[in-house]
């Protein structure tokens, strides 16, 4: 790490993990977004797929991101998290807070102990999980992830997502499942603009002599034993709305048991802005996103995270879209 952030003394650090589409980059947005003028905040983002999406989705909540792409941040060296966290300290000047994000598939173990083994840099604020309240039994019991497991029970706080779209009986099994699986952490229950974000921050829920903040975390990752497939495409030129709508449906209706993650920043034909897609299993949200600039090539970026994948027929189909 660099002189200058040894320097200023021990910054403030929160990993901000969770299932695939869990709703981890909309929690972070509310984070920066309420420190805003108080605070410059890092956000260090890890994705699985060769395409990163995350740092964009962020939006205008900070400038300050660095991604690392094409991997997974718990399968990625100690050194490359703390260079990305160098690289962003750099670019910024100072920072007084900052954030990682880890991928959906990640387990959240190596990236406590990486971070705890340079106190004297970083503090090890709060370890934040978000999990859906929707999929995450689903994800716990017929998936069968052992990443989802351990990103809960590794939390100091637990923020329950989605709480709109479940069943007051979902929730309660969701309560219930995290209370089971990590009696010390916060579970937090509320809807996404009522979240109070501040119960996140500066909690310094990690001990010096927590196991969770520099354990030995046996870690045994490969994420072949859920068969997990990306598929990942990029298209240069406009997409027609009609046809990514009806392939948008038919992925969903086709194969939705085992599609973990949509997320996509799309270029469609007459819109004078960026198109967010996100997605888990039949769930899928689309909205308006930032406005292309006069004379930005317009490219589409679409990422499905899943199983059974039929990867080139959609990159076919997806093809045929470009209007």
């Amino acid at each position: 790490m660099t002189e200058q952030l040894a320097a200023q003394g021990p910054i403030p650090i929160t990993v901000v993990t969770g299932f695939l589409g869990a709703g981890k980059t909309s929690l972070i947005n509310r984070l920066v977004t309420a420190r805003a003028g108080a605070e410059r905040i890092g956000v260090v983002v890890n994705e699985a797929g060769e395409i990163g999406l995350d740092g964009q989705l962020l939006g205008d909540a900070t400038n300050d991101v660095v991604e690392i792409a094409d991997g997974c941040v718990c399968c990625t060296s100690q050194g490359e998290l703390l260079d990305a966290i160098t690289r962003l300290h750099r670019a910024a000047g100072q920072l007084d807070r900052i954030i990682v994000e880890t991928s959906g598939l990640a387990d959240p173990g190596p990236v406590v102990d990486a971070l705890a083994s340079i106190t004297h840099v970083l503090r090890l604020d709060t370890m934040v999980t978000v999990v859906d309240a929707v999929h995450m039994l689903d994800q716990l019991d017929r998936v069968d992830s052992p990443e989802a497991r351990q990103q809960l029970q590794l939390a100091t706080h637990v923020v329950v997502s989605k709480i709109d779209l479940a069943t007051q009986a979902d929730v309660e099994g969701v309560r219930a499942r995290a209370g089971s699986l990590n009696p010390d952490a916060q579970v937090i229950v509320a809807a996404r603009d009522e979240l109070d974000v501040e119960l996140l921050l500066d909690r310094f829920a990690f001990a010096a002599d927590d196991e969770r903040a520099g354990g030995d975390h046996a870690h045994h990752h490969d994420h072949d034993h859920l068969d997990v497939e990306i598929f990942s495409v990029e298209l240069a030129g406009e997409l027609d709305p009609g046809r990514f709508e009806g392939w948008l449906g038919g992925v969903l209706m086709l194969n939705a048991p085992d599609v973990f993650r949509i997320k996509a920043i799309v270029a469609l034909a007459g819109e004078p802005r960026r198109q967010i897609v996100h997605g888990v299993q039949t769930y899928v949200e689309q909205g308006p996103g930032a406005e292309w600039e006069a004379g930005e090539p317009r490219t589409s970026r679409i990422v499905v995270i899943g199983r059974n994948l039929e990867c080139e027929r959609w990159r076919d189909e997806l093809e045929r879209c470009v209007s």
